[in-house]
């Protein structure tokens, strides 16, 4: 190397800077290099756009380190670790698609406000075992061959390598890169408005089509990329905004299904339901399922990650024996999906509670603190009928600004979370008995899911003694990634030998857990020594808020099958949704134990969503929403319709899953999108974005609906 002439030494580390550093933005753009993202179509036009985004940030880099350092050995330095900083950047990046599957956005950084206590070590672990285990540590690549040339190289002739300052060139090359990046940028903005008018998929179609290094700089300072929703949905007026919501509003007395064109209702009849669905006379006589379970309490009860391969593997569901029998008295989704955005649990929550879609790139709860919205919600419903509300979760008050989105958006009566089982008496580092018989303590940071059933049937117990309505919305924690404070040990090979030295141990960890969840949804029902503490007049309705996010591969090993990517999206974004409406004194055998019979069963083996579970809770429930729109189909009727993931903007039918950023990316991949379909649904999709684009944006719909009438 010393041989080289070092003039030329200076100019190919110039190059290889810039040249290497473009090239290693491809470890997040292309889909073969990162399995958990869906980028969008590679254009010709798309990648030249980014490589001349990316070559101006890096070149203005050099241009701004030549005019710190005047020798070459101080500026190659300066590189070499400019380098090094951008490709631990780019891990950070992908450590972010890892968990959730999109490219990072500003808006993301309030997922930082979120207490980490529980699992934050474990998740460090687990992007440290990235750098191995999916060969990150080749985003260093870089930084590596770039200290190995200057190891090489002859650093005292580098040094007395000085340069003069020469305005006349140092202009030229500012117009110059001034003029590519107006180019760039222009080009950019153009194919964003014919590409993406979506919100969650800006951050992706930035990195893909503008660049890495431009459009994180252009967060970095602040810029914005807004959209005008009323310009991309052509609302000129309030009749434009009315008939637009009216196309997809289900609370009609009869409207047209976009899917098989026929006429449904919001009132749906047993007759025209599925035709496994059981009403129980002692629950209803009519032909109406409107209000059947009117004047009933509820439960609602969020399920931490709760993915439903887990149930239909055939050895992993081996392991859900009560929650099956438990599924034979009640009415089950066997084809239901999440809705959530970066937002995840507190999304879950939000389609659940307001039958909204999340933007997808934001979290709502927490972007309350600067946007008062004001929404409608099961929560405001059930107050309206003077039913007491309370929400019981395992983890900290402020986790997701519950403690101010809770009694403010949601007007919940009241929050009880950790703060507030340790005010009464539990010590965290003592865990919770919750098998005397055989001293079993689960040890946590947060509240035993076992626990917090207990509390919520305690809670039960008492305003039914008090002959009070209620909504109790118990929120449970553990099976939150990566899958630690398992009571059973979640390393144990013994439940799954076949698997153990085949899979990550994180996903060794989240199959394991599922004894847990099958024993803490029990639990609901049943005390440690198996007594009944079911309650009386109450409605259980159960959900899982998002799947597991085990993007590592290992479920093609657990199935035994190549799974595409698409396939794997779908039985990550699968979840377990059912509604048990137990009898007060029917109890049914199954065993070592019985279950309450249920008033209200069968299954839904068409496509549903958490919007749906959402409009299926007003109905049954008659809520008093009046003409409030919303959006869902009922869970137990024939009408089909799509599931919408707002992160990475899956698209889910009965017959197939496209990516909205790929409409050719489907599986099956002998299907195919027709345009009318992919119109309706990014349509819906702008549209919901468009609802959450201001405070009251709702509520002006609401009383504009009501005033038209």
């Amino acid at each position: 190397m010393k041989k080289l002439n070092y003039k030329k030494v200076y100019m190919l580390f110039i190059a290889l800077f810039i040249g290497l550093n473009i090239i290693n933005t491809y470890f997040l753009t292309v889909k073969h290099l990162n399995r958990y993202i869906e980028p969008f179509l590679h254009t010709f036009f798309g990648e030249i756009n980014q490589i001349l985004g990316n070559f101006v940030i890096l070149f203005l880099v050099v241009v701004i380190v030549s005019l710190i350092f005047k020798n070459a050995k101080s500026r190659i330095k300066t590189l070499i670790w400019t380098t090094f900083g951008l490709n631990f950047f780019l891990y950070a990046l992908s450590v972010f698609n890892l968990y959730y599957g999109t490219a990072f956005s500003r808006n993301a950084i309030v997922l930082l406000k979120n207490p980490a206590d529980g699992f934050a070590f474990g998740v460090v672990i687990e992007t440290l075992l990235e750098l191995i285990t999916y060969y990150r540590i080749l985003l260093f690549l870089p930084f590596i061959i770039l200290m190995t040339l200057y190891i090489l190289s002859d650093k005292a002739s580098l040094s007395n390598y000085k340069f003069k300052f020469q305005i006349k060139r140092l202009t030229i090359s500012l117009l110059a890169m001034a003029s590519i990046f107006l180019f760039s940028l222009n080009t950019y903005l153009r194919l964003y408005q014919e590409s993406a008018p979506v919100q969650s998929m800006n951050s992706t179609f930035a990195v893909q089509n503008l660049g890495v290094y431009p459009y994180y700089l252009s967060e970095l300072i602040g810029i914005e990329f807004d959209l005008d929703y009323e310009e991309i949905l052509d609302i000129s007026d309030d009749q434009d905004l009315i008939s637009l919501v009216q196309s997809y509003n289900k609370n009609q007395e009869s409207y047209i299904n976009f899917f098989d064109n026929k006429t449904y209702s919001n009132r749906l009849m047993v007759d025209e339901a599925v035709d496994s669905l059981y009403v129980d006379p002692n629950l209803s006589t009519s032909n109406d399922l409107t209000g059947i379970f009117k004047d009933k309490n509820l439960v609602l009860i969020h399920l931490e990650s709760l993915n439903q391969f887990l149930l239909d593997h055939p050895a992993i569901g081996q392991n859900f024996t009560f929650l099956k029998d438990l599924f034979k008295e009640s009415f089950v989704l066997n084809n239901v999906y999440t809705n959530v955005g970066m937002g995840v649990s507190s999304d879950g929550e939000l389609s659940i509670l307001t039958g909204l879609n999340p933007v997808g790139d934001e979290t709502l709860y927490w972007e309350y603190n600067d946007m008062n919205y004001d929404l409608t919600s099961l929560v405001k419903y059930f107050n309206e009928l003077d039913y007491y509300t309370e929400a019981i979760h395992g983890d900290r008050e402020t986790f997701y600004n519950r403690d101010v989105v809770y009694p403010e958006l949601l007007t919940f009566d009241e929050f009880y979370a950790i703060e507030d089982f340790i005010e009464d008496g539990y010590v965290v580092e003592d865990g919770y008995l919750f098998n005397e018989t055989e001293n079993l303590v689960h040890h946590s940071p947060w509240i035993s899911d076992f626990h917090l059933a207990d509390y919520t049937s305690q809670v039960g117990s008492s305003l039914l003694s008090n002959s009070e309505q209620f909504f109790l919305f118990p929120i449970t924690m553990m099976g939150h990634t990566p899958f630690d404070f398992d009571p059973y040990g979640g390393l144990r090979e013994t439940d799954f030998p076949q698997y153990a030295n085949l899979i990550q141990k994180i996903t060794l960890r989240y199959i394991n857990y599922s004894k847990y969840y099958n024993d803490s949804i029990q639990r609901f029902f049943m005390d440690e020594f198996g007594g009944d503490q079911t309650l009386d007049d109450t409605v259980y309705v159960f959900y899982s808020d998002h799947g597991s996010g085990i993007k590592n591969g290992d479920l093609s090993i657990l199935f035994d099958q190549e799974l595409s990517s698409l396939e794997e999206r779908r039985m990550l974004q699968q979840i377990t949704v059912f509604i048990y409406a137990p009898s007060n004194d029917e109890y049914v055998d199954y065993g070592d134990y019985q279950i309450r019979k249920g008033l209200l069963t069968g299954e839904q083996d068409l496509v549903r969503s958490q919007v749906d579970v959402y409009r299926t809770i007003v109905e049954l429930f008659d809520l008093p929403v009046g003409q409030d729109s919303y959006f869902g189909v009922h869970a137990m009727s024939t009408e089909p319709t799509f599931a919408l993931d707002n992160r990475i903007t899956d698209v889910i039918l009965d017959d197939y899953i496209y990516s909205m950023r790929n409409r050719y990316a489907i599986f099956p991949n002998d299907e195919s999108v027709s345009s009318e379909t992919y119109d309706y649904i990014l349509r819906y999709k702008i549209l919901s974005d468009y609802l959450l684009s201001e405070a009251d944006l709702q509520t002006k719909i609401n009383e504009l609906i009501k005033d038209d009438d």
